[in-house]
């Protein structure tokens, strides 16, 4: 289940570094050369820009992040240099900080990051200098992206982005309150109309009874969303899932038409309330959990996605009844 914490952390306030640092400038020719302050290497060089950044040097626990004076990240043509002012943490931060039994083998050994790896992929912040060949922003615009896991992140002062996946701030929503929609809304985005290919002209409701979306669970951070989307784009009947009852009332406010609870079976719930199936699964659980129960409510050619491949658990076998309702799985990975 994805969630969603958001940091707003003015540039190098937590620094202790003063001016220098949280103004972008640099620091004294010791600091940089190997150590700074507090004893931490420092991979820059003196006089060159610097940053204050959470930096891990290699795969593990989160007691391995250390603040580091670091040199600000140089562009690529398309790049635009941010200004962070607040950043969100998702569950791929933790995935990536060891991707040992997730994205690779459990047991394995763990990647060293001699530069340092700076993780942080949400983030909202002011525009600080644009590349060569960057063209769609201008210095002191305010922005928010989703960044690219093969780059440096967020959790640092300063961050360089390409600017075809960075969007202007809406002036109706805080640097925090921005910093927490990319990656999940993106998620949502892409499962429902590029994956599933659900039309965003509503036209699905235009036509007799409206084809059904179940959104498992519904209050989570790419759920939040879906149920949004779905509805307001998608003219889908949205069934949301919910186990405690502020959950329950948080997707019934974001247009959900009904809320089911996914720690009972959800066939004799839909049914109860006059469901004979539905259309389209979101999944943001896992299917090692849910499969066998999805394609039991899902209609002929239906659709299930998912946002969680399993790591660890196998998948139960759900080929023979996919088959006879030539359903279909999609797998949810953003950018990709």
């Amino acid at each position: 289940m994805a969630a969603v914490d958001v940091f707003a952390l003015p540039a190098g306030a937590a620094s202790g570094l003063g001016d220098a640092a949280a103004t972008g400038g640099t620091v004294g020719q010791s600091e940089v050369a190997g150590e700074d302050t507090r004893g931490y290497p420092v991979s820059g060089r003196g006089g060159e820009a610097s940053m204050m950044a959470f930096v891990l040097p290699r795969e593990g626990g989160v007691d391995l992040l250390e603040e580091r004076v670091v040199p600000r990240p140089s562009l690529r043509s398309r790049d635009i240099l941010v200004r962070v002012q607040a950043f969100a943490m998702n569950p791929v931060d933790t995935q990536v900080r060891d991707s040992r039994g997730k994205f690779k083998p459990e047991g394995g050994d763990a990647a060293e990051f001699p530069g340092g790896k700076i993780l942080g992929y949400d983030g909202a912040g002011i525009v600080e200098e644009v590349g060569a060949g960057a063209s769609m922003f201008e210095i002191g615009d305010q922005v928010y992206f989703a960044g690219d896991l093969t780059r440096d992140g967020s959790n640092a002062d300063f961050v360089a982005i390409d600017e075809r996946i960075v969007a202007k701030k809406p002036a109706s929503l805080s640097f925090a309150e921005a910093a927490a929609v990319p990656l999940t809304m993106l998620t949502a985005w892409e499962g429902l109309f590029e994956s599933m290919r659900v039309p965003t002209d509503g036209r699905l409701c235009h036509h007799g009874t409206p084809k059904r979306v179940l959104v498992l669970p519904g209050a989570g951070g790419v759920g939040t969303w879906v149920i949004q989307l779905a509805k307001k784009l998608g003219g889908l009947f949205v069934i949301a899932t919910a186990s405690r009852p502020e959950s329950a009332d948080k997707a019934t406010q974001l247009g959900a038409d009904l809320v089911i609870n996914h720690r009972h079976l959800l066939a004799p719930q839909l049914e109860q309330a006059g469901i004979d199936g539905v259309d389209y699964i979101y999944d943001g659980h896992g299917l090692h959990a849910y499969a066998p129960q999805y394609v039991e409510i899902l209609r002929p050619f239906g659709q299930i996605l998912t946002i969680v491949p399993s790591f660890t658990e196998p998948m139960p076998s759900i080929s023979v009844p996919m088959a006879f309702k030539r359903a279909s799985i999609h797998y949810e990975l953003m950018f990709t």
